[in-house]
C-alpha cells in the first residue's frame, strides 16, 4: 500500500531515507514518464529522475510541499531543464523538444520581457487563463506546455482523436493570446 504525502513529507522530515523509497514507488512511474518527454534520452531521463530525488532530500525540510506530486514535478523540469541546456550546449537537442514552445512563440512575449516584474505578471496571467478553462482544456494545456506531451499521446489519455486535442490547442493559444492582449502585452 502507498503511503500519503502527509507520511512520506513526515518521513523526509525525520530524515528516514524510507523518504526516498516511498517517493519512488509512488511517483517514480509518473516522474519517469514526464523525464523521458522532456529529455528525449532514457539515461538522462533517469538523471533528471535521480537529481529530483536528491533536490526533495536536500529541500524538505524545511520546506513543507501541500501537494508532493507538484514539488517533485517542479523539482523534475528544474532538473530537465538544466539537461536540456547542457545539451543544447553540446548541440544534442531533439526538435520534439522545442515543438511545444514553437508553438506558444505567436503567443506569449519573448525576451523582451526580461524583468523579474513582467515574468512574475505573465506568469499570473497565464495562470488565470489556465484556471478559467474547463477541467478538461486545463489538462490538455497541461499535458502538452508542462509535461511535454505530444498531441497524440494526451488524445490517447483522453480517448479522443488527435485532431480533437490539435484543435482545442489551437482554442487554448487563441484564448491565451487573446487574454495577454487584453491584459496589455504586446505581441
Amino acid at each position: 500500500m502507498l503511503l500519503k504525502d502527509e507520511e512520506i513529507i513526515a518521513l523526509f522530515f525525520d530524515r528516514d531515507e524510507k523518504a526516498l523509497t516511498e517517493t519512488a514507488r509512488k511517483f517514480g512511474g509518473y516522474l519517469k514518464a514526464i523525464a523521458a518527454n522532456m529529455t528525449d534520452d532514457k539515461r538522462d531521463a533517469e538523471e533528471c529522475v535521480n537529481d529530483a530525488y536528491l533536490a526533495a532530500w536536500n529541500s524538505i525540510p524545511p520546506k513543507r510541499p501541500q501537494s508532493l506530486k507538484t514539488y517533485l514535478t517542479v523539482l523534475l523540469r528544474r532538473c530537465a531543464i538544466d539537461v536540456i541546456k547542457k545539451n543544447k550546449r553540446a548541440r544534442r537537442i531533439p526538435k520534439k523538444l522545442f515543438s511545444p514552445l514553437d508553438e506558444l512563440a505567436d503567443v506569449i512575449p519573448g525576451e523582451d520581457a526580461d524583468s523579474a516584474l513582467d515574468e512574475r505578471l505573465l506568469t499570473d496571467i497565464i495562470n488565470s487563463y489556465v484556471s478559467s478553462l474547463s477541467a478538461r482544456q486545463r489538462y490538455i494545456f497541461i499535458s502538452r506546455y508542462y509535461v511535454n506531451r505530444s498531441a497524440a499521446q494526451t488524445a490517447k489519455k483522453l480517448g479522443v482523436s488527435k485532431s480533437t486535442v490539435d484543435k482545442e490547442l489551437v482554442q487554448i493559444r487563441a484564448g491565451l493570446k487573446e487574454k495577454l492582449l487584453k491584459e496589455g502585452y504586446d505581441l
